[in-house]
């Protein structure tokens, strides 16, 4: 593993971490919407996942580097 990549995989988790706790927070901001997080911050968000990925390109950021969730509402089950 590279130096670089090693970086991208702290800024991952640590973006991970961001997540975790801001998670109610951003849904109430979010809700049924994909969120892409670098740096821990919201750098795009839409109800389009094709669209948040375009506008990652745009920004010429690698999607396969940036977290990125969906929010579900709150009162949503998931069975999987």
């Amino acid at each position: 593993m590279t130096k670089n990549e090693l970086e991208e995989l702290i800024e991952l988790q640590n973006d991970s971490e961001f997540l975790k706790k801001s998670y109610n927070d951003l849904r109430k901001r979010y809700v049924n919407q994909y969120i892409a997080i670098k740096d821990k911050d919201v750098i795009v968000h839409h109800k389009d996942i094709n669209i948040v990925l375009k506008k990652l390109k745009e920004k010429r950021l690698n999607p396969a580097n940036i977290l990125i969730e969906f929010l579900h509402p709150k009162d949503m089950v998931l069975i999987l």
